[in-house]
């Protein structure tokens, strides 16, 4: 039985992504195992190089706010409102209203670069053939931050923290949460990204002939005030194909 239903679940998401790349231009993906298909889908661009992906589908609506058209990955649920993604839903008159904004959570991410490198650290990790790293069961605790438990593995190179993984995620954090990792001379910091309940990322993979091609997933919290729905949305294996760019109206 469970050899079928990876097998079916493979055989889904195959569908999804294909169907995608043939549908021209093309949104979907996801949202809480259900299929989101985009029946009206644009994409606008601010005279500052922001775009805002806009999915409509029948009592549905998915809007992707990215900072940049430029190739790369965009990251939700940080303090830059700039990368932002909303859901908003209205089965049967029941409105509901979610968005990837910043909340209090367990640890997802944290920011790739250290605030402070600290002095007479240990690293917790070893390096691998191909540059991987292999982290061991010993993590360094951390002071700071909003929140409580947040434990880490630490890289480091004589001494100086060059980075950091999530050993613990801990709970109660915010994004730029400021974070200290005791041991070596406790001065090593660095930065929460994203926690657990409002996170993502948008990947622009293909900016060309004036179309936009990329991929997305994330968490987002509900932002209004009706007692019905979930408290989380998730949407995962979400991809927007050759969307053509406008200027913002």
């Amino acid at each position: 039985m469970k050899k079928l239903f990876s097998l079916i679940a493979i055989i889904v998401l195959t569908s999804c992504s294909d169907d995608v790349k043939f549908n021209n231009p093309g949104f979907q993906g996801f949202r809480d195992d259900i299929l989101f298909r985009g029946i009206d889908v644009k994409a606008y661009q601010s005279t500052s190089g922001a775009i805002t992906i806009q999915a409509l589908a029948q009592d549905e609506e998915v809007n992707l706010n990215i900072a940049s058209s430029a190739i790369g990955t965009y990251y939700l649920g940080t303090t830059n409102p700039s990368n932002r993604a909303t859901y908003i839903s209205s089965f049967g008159g029941n409105d509901l209203s979610y968005a990837t904004d910043p909340t209090s959570g367990s640890v997802a991410r944290v920011e790739a670069a250290m605030v402070s490198g600290g002095t007479s650290y240990t690293s917790d990790c070893t390096q691998q053939a191909g540059g991987q790293y292999t982290c061991g069961s010993s993590h360094a605790t951390t002071t700071t931050g909003s929140g409580i438990g947040l434990t880490v593995s630490l890289i480091t190179n004589s001494g100086v923290v060059t980075s950091v993984r999530v050993a613990s995620p801990g709970n109660n954090y915010m994004a730029g949460d400021l974070i200290t990792v005791t041991g070596g001379d406790n001065n090593a910091q660095f930065r929460v990204l994203n926690v657990e309940g409002s996170n993502g990322d948008i990947e622009i993979t293909e900016n060309i002939g004036g179309t936009i091609t990329g991929t997305f997933k994330f968490n987002a919290v509900k932002n209004n005030s009706n007692p019905f729905g979930n408290n989380v949305v998730n949407f995962q294996n979400g991809a927007f194909y050759k969307i053509p760019l406008i200027p913002m109206p």
